[in-house]
């Protein structure tokens, strides 16, 4: 059986979504709180459009795979955090997993314009 790189790949970035689903405040063990698959076989990862709709999926993913939305805690009165924490992990992990040049360029602009 033959495995085909997408696939494989698609794999991995599922597993590090997996583990970055996750929200650890108190010191506890991590915990997952979902999966999701991020399918790509159809984009072309060098092409510029493609490599935005490959973000979009991952970051649809990570909102997913996180839980989704912010949650507001009856205990303290605020809106946690955890959700933006997680999210933005998972994301970061994603695109270092997929280590694909044009993804990373589009996605390290992005950031540098959001700080």
């Amino acid at each position: 059986m033959r495995i085909s790189f997408p696939i494989l790949t698609a794999a991995v970035i599922l597993a590090v979504l997996s583990f970055g689903a996750h929200a650890d405040t108190s010191g506890q063990p991590a915990k997952i709180t979902g999966r999701s698959l991020v399918y790509y076989g159809d984009l072309d990862l060098k092409a510029e459009q493609d490599a935005k709709i490959m973000l979009a999926r991952i970051e649809q993913a990570a909102k997913k795979a996180c839980g989704g939305h912010r949650t507001f805690s009856s205990y303290t009165g605020r809106i946690e955090n955890t959700f933006d924490e997680c999210r933005s992990e998972a994301i970061a992990r994603a695109v270092k997993q997929l280590s694909a040049p044009v993804v990373t360029r589009i996605y390290s602009e992005a950031r540098q314009r959001e700080s």
